[in-house]
């Protein structure tokens, strides 16, 4: 039997990975263990969130690049805020809640290469297995997501630390040594006392590799590209953030799982 849908989110939960698809009404397709047997169709647009409620995009259009075509790009509660660097409020709707938030700073290890982010107290650990840093640190605390916006971007400017890590160096730092995370958070939380005293805490350090199932991958898999028209098959065995690894019968693959967002896909 065929299942035609679209995948319209990838996220974690509860610490484990799965697609969130749509067939008329949404759904969610855990991943660990799935035997996926999946022909990849077009890329359309996800349709938006509106007060915490789904909407299919009312015109189905196709795109090629993100998540939404421009009407439910607008129309969605978070995408203005996830574009945020504090300069100004983009989203209104939102200030006055987003004025009374408490967020914490975090550096995500991934090996050497760390990154700066910012994220709700209460979704600091999802936020960094979803991202799929090895290690991670709650190096500050901040009240008001555009004053903590601010504050991001200062880090990121004056200590040269990105604010996104692509899903190419994801993959390429799969595997990770641990002592060169250790080494890259020790010396970047020095720097952050002298940088923001006013708001760095006692850093409390998280060991996340243990939800990634990776001792499940003997070898780096090969990379496969998402495309209009091929064949997704295999078991999932491990993921990793974005980077899902899966078993077949010619060995390890990894897939950005972000490239399926969007695609039209059918189930056998």
């Amino acid at each position: 039997m065929v299942f035609s849908m679209q995948i319209i989110k990838y996220r974690w939960e509860k610490f484990r990975p799965m697609l969130i698809v749509n067939n008329g009404s949404t759904g969610k397709m855990p991943l660990f263990d799935a035997e996926l047997n999946m022909a990849i169709g077009k890329k359309r647009c996800i349709g938006s969130f509106v007060k915490g409620n789904y909407q299919q995009c009312p015109h189905n259009r196709e795109i090629t690049y993100g998540n939404y075509c421009n009407e439910c790009r607008l129309n969605d509660d978070f995408f203005l805020c996830v574009q945020c660097d504090g300069s100004d409020c983009k989203n209104q709707k939102r200030r006055g809640e987003c004025e009374e938030e408490q967020y914490f700073i975090y550096l995500a290890a991934f090996d050497s290469l760390l990154k700066v982010g910012i994220s709700l107290d209460r979704r600091i650990m999802e936020r960094l297995v979803e991202q799929g840093a090895d290690f991670g640190a709650k190096v500050a605390v901040v009240k008001d997501g555009k004053t903590v916006r601010q504050i991001e971007q200062k880090i990121k400017q004056d200590l040269n630390l990105p604010d996104r890590v692509l899903g190419e160096e994801k993959y390429e730092r799969l595997f990770c040594n641990p002592n060169n995370a250790a080494v890259a958070i020790y010396k970047t939380i020095l720097r952050l006392r002298a940088l923001i005293p006013e708001y760095t805490i006692y850093p409390e350090i998280f060991d996340m590799r243990k939800y990634y199932k990776l001792q499940n991958v003997a070898i780096k898999p090969r990379h496969t590209e998402i495309s209009d028209g091929m064949q997704l098959n295999g078991k999932v065995i491990a993921a990793k953030g974005n980077i899902v690894v899966l078993q077949d019968d010619k060995g390890f693959q990894a897939i950005n799982a972000h490239r399926l967002i969007g695609r039209e896909i059918e189930m056998c």
